[in-house]
């Protein structure tokens, strides 16, 4: 089956199963390897992309659910501003996430974020309860998102 989607803000196709697994379709087709795939649950994060704006687990998904959508990966993600404050403001909190983790939790504090408003701890918190790893320490990652709202709000991107 023929798939047309737009991939890290480039139209693209391939012709594959539609059940086939969107994780194997980026890793194979598209030779994209940030997303992993480690748990084959969607529980620990590895395989995170943003679907229309979403976070999902590229391990769970059928690759026909994404046909005329917009995906992003980690390796269109790199090298943007929004990418830049998170990891800026993790490296300035000490929080260094794994390889396993690191996707999932990225995506998920710039979803956070991105709600344009100073994040509760108690919604930072749910983050982590989302990613099956502990990799980072809890005071560490807490830093580290108030230090990314904190790095958006100074370049202007976040309204009040």
């Amino acid at each position: 089956m023929r798939i047309d989607f737009s991939l890290n803000g480039k139209k693209v196709s391939t012709d594959t199963p539609p059940e086939k697994r969107l994780i194997d379709v980026l890793r194979e087709d598209f030779g994209l390897l940030s997303a992993k795939n480690a748990c084959y649950s969607g529980e620990c994060g590895s395989c995170t992309v943003l679907l229309e704006g979403q976070t999902i687990p590229a391990c769970q998904i059928p690759v026909f659910t994404i046909r005329a959508k917009h995906l992003i990966t980690m390796e269109g993600f790199r090298g943007t501003e929004k990418y830049l404050d998170i990891i800026n403001a993790f490296s300035e909190a000490k929080c260094t996430p794994c390889p396993f983790c690191f996707n999932g939790k990225v995506f998920a504090v710039d979803r956070l974020i991105d709600n344009r408003r100073s994040p509760e701890i108690s919604e930072i918190m749910a983050l982590l309860s989302d990613h099956a790893c502990g990799c980072a320490s809890v005071s560490s990652f807490i830093q580290g998102v108030k230090y990314a709202f904190q790095n958006r709000e100074l370049r202007g991107e976040l309204l009040r």
